[in-house]
């Protein structure tokens, strides 16, 4: 779609019709085709109609989660040994994905101890604090360790928050302890 009258900045494709030769000059990130001048990259169309030039601000590229990096995601679901959760927020940069991105959570990585099922210490809805073991998605976490596990869960039964008593979560509306759970020590609701 090419440049209009008054219209200034708005987000163009790779390949998209900025305008024509005759009309503007193309600067960054442009290239020209048969006169026609076209995006080089996803960004904001910077245009300045008085002074008859056009160009396109690169947008940002995605930070991704790094190895190394703690992130807080939510258990989405569970397949034979495996755990899978959305990666919401990386503590280690202080920011937040949205939409988020895809973690998967190995038995053998959830503890040091031996854990029998996966299901058994993660609930669906829980907020587990990890640390990233592989930088290429889908990004494989890891629990090991005292300040990683769940922070923060719901009772499956009556949807009240689990509080923390000992090493167990316990709810106080239907009275029912869960034992095997994998609690961080910076578990949220005490």
């Amino acid at each position: 779609m090419p440049l209009e009258m008054g219209l200034k900045t708005r987000i163009v494709l790779p390949g998209e019709e900025l305008g024509v030769i005759e009309e503007f000059i193309p600067l960054r990130n442009t290239y020209v085709t048969n006169g026609v001048i076209r995006a080089k990259v996803v960004g904001a169309l910077q245009a300045d109609v008085l002074r008859h030039e056009v160009g396109v601000d690169e947008a940002r590229r995605a930070i991704l989660p790094r190895e190394g990096d703690v992130v807080y995601a939510i258990v989405s679901g569970f397949r034979d040994v495996i755990c899978y959760l959305d990666i919401y927020y990386n503590e280690s940069r202080n920011l937040v994905y949205a939409p988020p991105y895809r973690g998967v959570l190995h038995i053998s990585e959830i503890s040091s101890s031996r854990v029998r099922s996966v299901i058994e210490v993660f609930g669906y809805g829980d907020v587990v604090r990890a640390r990233v073991i592989s930088g290429k998605p889908p990004f494989l976490l890891s629990t090991k360790g005292f300040e990683f596990g769940v922070v923060y869960a719901k009772c499956p039964r009556c949807m009240n928050i689990l509080r923390k008593r000992g090493l167990w979560l316990y709810c106080s509306n239907c009275r029912r302890v869960y034992r095997r759970r994998k609690i961080s020590r910076l578990y949220m609701v005490k």
